[in-house]
């Protein structure tokens, strides 16, 4: 006998199903998931997005501390905070697209390079794309994926060796195709904004290198999350929900387990997130600079803690609410950005005449051409255009700058020069991940960018090298090979030596392709095209020599077989108005000093 069922009984039954359990939620505390998942010899990857697992990362160098796991650790960035891992000898090879300290300027980290001097640990360099694009083959089950970049590079031809990359026919055009192999680790760490109660991970953009990772992992997927909410509330956030319940074998609820990096939130404003702490970041770079600095550090940061809520308890509240009370947009006008801005006198300092230098150069090689977006690395290169992009902009030309990490169309925040810093991310008009930012948006078939990139050699041909020095390791690539391999066109500032402007390069890291120009604090050298040869076509005026010294000084430091154009443009000093700009961009001069 059939039965009516009420509107009452049949929203009953639907409210029923939307609270329904999608099974047994695997909720425990931070040590006890790394205690059940981890083992010695693991690959371990960290990563997922701009909100980096280190509580988990520092969980694994307290349970793992005078042993011999001989970890392979994975990471888009092995920066300031993985260095504990590796001065503490739990890992035996790195695979990684930057190996350096970060904040507040990329440089080489000294464990590091003593760590690859010495052979106690190696380091698998590989660019941002590609590794995005290893995990990604790894989670679609596909035995490679196809690649623009290394092409070209010896860093494609050292991957090679080890069987991780080939070119490989096309089967539908002639000519070869770059791939890469894919990667699986054992183990992923992603940190996420919240979890509801099946685990299901909110993850709010930029995604970096994506959640790729956490549908490869071999073993476990361990999703530590600042937030536990209901699935009520995770379903207004459906296209932020990142990893479903199923995907993930552990769920720890771990408050600032992004710490010291930020945690973003912009996108749920009922969730607190928090920026980067740049007190502690610098803390662990000075730390590093010799390993009994370092083991120092450690001991009082992560080995006395008992565990994460011990670590909460060194920090303290008013620090953590500093950190998230600095996610205001326009938190910048309350932090005397001017008057830290105005506090130099007029003399410009070298840094300053350099990025005041490649902002002109950017200017004029910019207008009359319509780039789709402009992208640049950290420091020097990354002031350069906020510079120029601001410039354009207040003569009514909008060009969009772009990160990496999956910012678009970002305004430059006054105050922080940091090119990750989260008012840049907040105040985005688009968010992505690599595979956008680099792969489409940068390399994609109708790709328009123009790219700002430092380095520490460029060569005759262009060719970039931030990877290694003869006995020396650098700090790797990063996204630069991706923007090298895929841009329209690129401007490089570099320091003015002869150990800069080398004949050839020490190690190819960035194919010179699509370099056109390059900058010093000294001089401006341009070529029409990759075949031709640079030319020097402008000077900066400096300690009031003539146009002849000032050439004749530039090409001393110039390994290269360069000439001077048949009219050398003579830039005048900076302007009090375009160092008022450079210093409001930096008003501590991190960059500029």
């Amino acid at each position: 006998m059939q039965t009516d069922m009420s509107a009452f009984d049949i929203a009953a039954r639907w409210r029923a199903l939307s609270r329904a359990r999608v099974g047994v939620a695997r909720f425990m505390s931070l040590p006890e998931a790394v205690a059940a998942h981890v083992r010695e010899k693991d690959t371990l990857y960290f990563g997922g997005s701009m909100a980096r697992p280190n509580a988990a990362m520092f969980e694994v160098i307290r349970q793992f501390w005078n042993m011999d796991p001989e970890f392979t650790l994975v990471a888009p960035a092995v920066a300031n905070q993985h260095a504990p891992m590796i001065a503490g000898g739990l890992v035996k090879h790195v695979i990684t697209s930057i190996h350096a300290m970060t904040y507040p300027t990329p440089a080489p980290h000294p464990l590091y390079v003593e760590a690859a001097k010495s052979g106690r640990v190696t380091f698998e360099n590989w660019s941002l794309l590609t590794l995005s694009h290893r995990l990604m083959a790894a989670a679609l089950g596909l035995p490679f994926m196809p690649t623009r970049s290394l092409v070209g590079s010896d860093m494609g031809k050292r991957l090679a060796a080890i069987n991780a990359t080939s070119p490989v026919k096309n089967p539908f055009e002639e000519g070869d195709a770059q791939v890469v192999a894919p990667l699986s680790p054992d183990v992923t760490f992603i940190h996420g904004l919240a979890a509801d109660d099946d685990g299901n991970i909110l993850i709010c953009p930029p995604l970096y290198d994506g959640v790729w990772a956490a549908f490869c992992a071999g073993r476990a997927v361990i999703a530590t999350v600042d937030h536990i909410v209901s699935g009520e509330f995770l379903r207004r956030y459906p296209e932020h929900v990142r990893v479903p319940a199923y995907a993930v074998s552990a769920v720890c609820h771990v408050p600032l387990g992004g710490h010291p990096n930020s945690l973003p939130s912009a996108p749920i404003p009922e969730l607190s997130g928090y920026t980067d702490d740049y007190e502690m970041l610098t803390d662990l770079r000075r730390a590093g600079r010799t390993l009994d600095t370092l083991l120092e550090w450690t001991k009082g940061w992560i080995l006395d803690c008992r565990d994460h809520n011990d670590y909460l308890e060194k920090l303290g509240n008013r620090r953590i609410q500093a950190l998230q009370g600095r996610t205001s947009n326009d938190g910048w006008q309350v932090e005397r950005v001017s008057e830290r801005a105005r506090s130099y006198g007029s003399v410009a300092t070298e840094a300053e005449k350099h990025v005041v230098l490649a902002a002109r150069v950017l200017r004029d090689r910019l207008t009359g051409s319509e780039p789709s977006a402009l992208l640049a690395g950290l420091g020097i290169s990354s002031l350069a255009a906020w510079m120029a992009a601001i410039q354009l902009g207040q003569s009514g030309k909008h060009l969009p700058l772009m990160v990496e990490s999956g910012m678009f169309g970002y305004v430059p925040s006054p105050g922080d020069p940091f090119l990750f810093n989260y008012r840049n991310m907040a105040g985005s008009s688009m968010l992505s991940d690599t595979q956008l930012t680099l792969g489409l948006l940068t390399g994609g078939a109708q790709n328009r960018a123009f790219g700002v990139l430092g380095a520490a050699e460029v060569d005759a041909r262009g060719n970039l090298n931030s990877s290694e020095l003869p006995g020396m390791l650098l700090t790797g690539s990063g996204g630069a090979n991706d923007i090298g391999s895929g841009a329209r066109e690129i401007l490089v500032t570099i320091a003015h030596s002869s150990k800069r402007l080398v004949q050839s390069a020490s190690f190819i890291t960035t194919p010179g392709r699509a370099v056109l120009t390059v900058v010093t604090p000294w001089a401006v050298f341009e070529r029409p095209h990759s075949a031709a040869d640079f030319v020097l076509t402008r000077v900066q005026a400096r300690n009031g020599l003539d146009i002849e010294a000032l050439v004749s000084e530039a090409l001393h430091e110039c390994t290269w077989a360069v000439k001077p154009c048949s009219a050398p443009i003579l830039e005048p000093e900076p302007t009090d108005e375009e160092l008022d700009l450079a210093r409001h961009l930096d008003p501590d001069r991190l960059f500029l000093n």
